[in-house]
């Protein structure tokens, strides 16, 4: 009755900010990047993640998860693999991809960013833990670590089309060049996803796991200084090329 109730109320917010996207932004020209449209998705985004959370039950079992479960404090690998992965988080995205993304001369604006990135990284480390929920309701009665490497999977694929073909052309500005998206995936996105997962498997830590998440995300948003839904600076749409089967997806800037 909790999750119907919680449902409703995420489809209460959710389709009243359908309805002023499309009637606002119907036929909007894709190569004139448009903050309040970029945020109206950000935020369709987040009820949907808020939603898929309460249906595959990742908001229920986040929800009455602790923070630290007992015993882990005592634990040496428990502690070594957390401390270790934060420091990864911060040295991959607070470091290397902070430095290396395109700006565009975008200011720091803090609160803005602030939310975007909340936001952001606390829905997509609870849209991971609904993919592992469906890994476990798939993988019913599988070894640990066949679940582990379907929701790999699952993950991945979701990551790879939806940030390429979709987040990064619709709703972030562009902040990248050919070249840095070379170098950032497997530099950051990939080493975060695999060994988080991996810990993930083996800890089951929903609020850290969501806390790396945010804490990468966090990043991102102020990295590419995302800017305000009420900015009116002209700011670059993300460059287009064919992607998959012929649908457009981020390339990258280059210099003319």
């Amino acid at each position: 009755m909790v999750v119907i109730i919680e449902i409703i109320a995420l489809l209460a917010v959710l389709v009243p900010i359908v309805v002023l996207y499309v009637l606002r932004y119907k036929g909007h020209d894709p190569a004139v990047w448009s903050p309040p449209a970029a945020w109206s998705r950000w935020a369709i985004y987040c009820c949907l993640c808020l939603i898929f959370a309460d249906v595959s039950g990742a908001m229920e079992t986040t929800l009455s998860s602790p923070l630290v479960y007992p015993g882990q404090l005592q634990d040496p690998w428990w502690l070594i693999t957390t401390c270790a992965l934060f420091l990864f988080i911060i040295v991959a995205y607070w470091g290397y991809w902070y430095r290396n993304t395109l700006r565009f001369g975008r200011r720091l604006d803090f609160f803005p960013q602030l939310i975007f990135g909340l936001g952001w990284g606390f829905c997509t480390g609870l849209l991971f833990l609904c993919w592992w929920h469906l890994a476990l309701w798939i993988g019913a009665g599988w070894p640990r670590w066949g679940v582990g490497l379907l929701a790999y999977f699952l993950i991945s694929l979701w990551q790879a089309l939806f940030m390429d073909m979709y987040w990064d052309i619709y709703v972030s500005p562009e902040h990248d060049t050919p070249q840095s998206i070379r170098q950032k995936v497997p530099r950051t996105h990939i080493p975060n996803m695999t060994f988080c997962l991996i810990w993930l498997v083996v800890y089951e830590n929903y609020w850290l796991f969501i806390g790396l998440q945010t804490t990468a995300l966090l990043a991102a948003s102020f990295g590419m200084r995302m800017p305000a839904p009420w900015c009116r600076d002209n700011i670059p749409a993300p460059r287009r090329v064919p992607g998959l089967l012929g649908l457009p997806r981020a390339g990258g800037h280059i210099e003319e």
